[in-house]
């Protein structure tokens, strides 16, 4: 058994670490291919990943490389003096060029403005060039057989790629959304779709002949903005020209996809890309806390790691003040907006809100009370990060965030408030979405859902000595949960707590901790009613289970609400999660309409 800790930049592992990187270590030794490592929060799985590499890239011939699709993670990983052993490279546009900067006047400009073909190129026409960031960056990479660059970066065409043996990726939940969207062509109008493949690949040549044409005019151009005009439209053209090339291959081979009404080509299923990068490569580890491999591929072996952080230290409790549908959000807005200030104001500090599109941020944000509007950073549209450093400089702050589920790392005491003001659906009514429902009958849908708000429970809780409070305050979630429960990581599942139940004790966390397979106990009391309600009735259970709050997401295929019955019957469940309680008029129509489903709850566990 190899010797890990020599390999470990820290004086030693956490709890389950070293057991993941045997375990990593003996799927490849046993010829798996795939292999997924689910590590949550704080359970150090790039540490994990970065021992791996270390290890495996003494083991064989060939480049191991780190990877992730998140940008802001390798400039973690570069900023980690613990890793210095793996070189870092990013993409071009994230180093800047000072000498273009000044011929330019762009503070903007970086080294994928350079019109040069290589270096030596470079550095003949100017001797500044000769400490150009990028070149040298990508000069220790390559020197090394471990490294670290973004998926971008990697998926380029090229050595780093073509010399690539083994493939670590972490926090690669949302694996295939990257990968379809590097799919993704806009079709131009001289592309004719009722003859696609002949029409697509004479568009490919004429590309390439652009490509060519330009390469010829920078070489003969002298000045410098020039060539660095020209250099910009032949990256455009080439890049354009690639995706050509992949679109190609998709149809060829008669994998599924959609061209919408914009013109957009777009795959339905990201695992022919998946299989596509992953070709040749002798091994891949895909990392995350909320993994998501199963859509990508059916032959991975799984590497689990216990959750950390106590449960008491990261419960996240649903609290329904109503929901955030798009018929009823006006009036839920001003409620949650008020919830929030009471949340905030218990602690003072810095206060997480997930709203999930901006025109439900500026909803909020509108209805926020005076006492902390001041102190209410509305993230701009334009500026995502600027919005995110304001509130992590802040001393006090409430963020209404948009996309900020993952890629956020809120260590520390000064968050101890996370809130889910809007449950994050994708919209039911746009082409690709409809079209993959159709096809895979909601799978990545609710998918997608449920590893948002795990992700989200996850941004303010980041170490062993951290704590914090996630409250789920859509209504929508109830129905979500009752029906894609399964979708869920145990780790989550142990957290989750009604907002009418005491908070639990430590004798109570060991037991949920070591048995962290069991369901919570969570009956979904409603928390508008007084404390101590009894469970929901078996035809409550039924309405709420059938309409699913899922913004419409399930009429179809048998599951949910029938049209005729669909207005009626979410209208009763909403009922219900604002607080209310039905008429007996109400109560009869409910007993009546869930009698007609009886095959479809019994398959829930609800007897009518």
């Amino acid at each position: 058994m190899t010797n890990i800790d020599q390999y470990n930049p820290y004086p030693s592992f956490q709890p389950g670490q070293a057991e993941a990187i045997h375990q990593i270590l003996e799927a490849f030794e046993n010829g798996e291919k795939v292999v997924e490592l689910n590590a949550p929060t704080a359970a150090g799985k790039s540490l994990d990943l970065y021992v791996v590499g270390r290890i495996l890239s003494e083991m064989v011939q060939g480049r191991v490389i780190y990877t992730t699709p998140l940008v802001a993670l390798v400039n973690q990983l570069e900023d980690t003096k613990a890793f210095s052993a793996m070189p870092v490279l990013k993409g071009k546009a994230n180093y800047k060029c000072p000498v273009l900067q000044e011929a330019l006047g762009d503070s903007k400009a970086c080294a994928d403005d350079c019109p040069y073909d290589t270096w030596d190129d470079a550095r003949e026409a100017n001797q500044v060039c000769a400490s150009c960031q990028y070149q040298m960056a990508r000069t220790k990479f390559m020197a090394s057989n471990f490294g670290a660059t973004t998926l971008a970066r990697y998926q380029m065409p090229g050595p780093i790629r073509q010399e690539t043996t083994i493939l670590l990726i972490d926090e690669s939940a949302g694996l295939e959304k990257t990968l379809i969207d590097r799919a993704t062509l806009l079709m131009p109008e001289e592309v004719d779709l009722r003859n696609l493949i002949p029409s697509l690949t004479a568009y490919y040549h004429k590309l390439t002949k652009i490509v060519d044409e330009l390469s010829k005019q920078i070489q003969l151009t002298k000045d410098l903005k020039t060539k660095v005009k020209l250099n910009q439209e032949r990256s455009k053209a080439d890049r354009e020209a690639h995706k050509c090339t992949k679109v190609l291959a998709h149809l060829d081979a008669g994998h599924p996809y959609i061209i919408d009404k914009d013109r957009k080509f777009r795959l339905l299923d990201g695992r022919s890309e998946f299989e596509a990068m992953i070709e040749g490569l002798e091994f891949v580890v895909l990392a995350s806390g909320t993994p998501t491999t199963g859509i990508l591929t059916d032959k991975y072996q799984e590497v689990r790691i216990q959750h950390p952080i106590p449960v008491e230290n990261r419960l996240c409790i649903y609290e329904p003040i109503g929901s955030m549908s798009y018929q009823e959000r006006n009036k839920t807005a001003p409620k949650i907006a008020s919830r929030i200030a009471e949340l905030h104001n218990a602690h003072h500090k810095k206060t997480m809100v997930h709203c999930g599109s901006y025109v439900v941020a500026s909803m909020i944000y509108d209805s926020m009370p005076a006492s902390v509007k001041a102190i209410t950073i509305l993230q701009e549209q334009k500026d995502r990060e600027g919005s995110k450093n304001k509130f992590l400089k802040a001393s006090e702050a409430i963020f209404l965030s948009v996309n900020f589920e993952e890629g956020l790392d809120l260590k520390g005491p000064d968050y101890p408030t996370n809130v889910i003001a809007k449950m994050t659906f994708e919209n039911i009514k746009d082409e690709f979405v409809m079209a993959r429902n159709e096809r895979d009958r909601y799978k990545r849908y609710n998918m997608n859902t449920a590893v948002s708000v795990m992700q989200a429970a996850g941004r303010c809780t980041r170490t062993v000595t951290d704590y914090s409070r996630t409250y789920i305050l859509d209504s929508s979630w109830q129905g979500f949960y009752a029906r894609c429960n399964k979708l869920f990581q145990p780790w989550f599942k142990a957290a989750l707590r009604n907002g009418n139940e005491p908070e639990i004790h430590q004798a109570e966390y060991v037991q949920v901790n070591s048995q962290p397979e069991q369901k919570p106990a969570n009956t979904y009391k409603n928390t508008s009613k007084p404390v101590g309600t009894p469970i929901r009735t078996p035809v409550e259970q039924a309405i709420l289970y059938l309409a699913g709050q899922c913004d419409g997401a399930v009429t179809k295929d048998g599951v949910g609400f029938n049209g005729r019955d669909t207005d009626f019957g979410h209208s009763l469940a909403d009922w219900l999660t604002s607080g209310k309680y039905w008429s007996a008029k109400q109560a009869a129509a409910a007993t009546k309409i869930a009698k007609t489903y009886t095959k479809q709850l019994a398959k829930a566990g609800i007897n009518i």
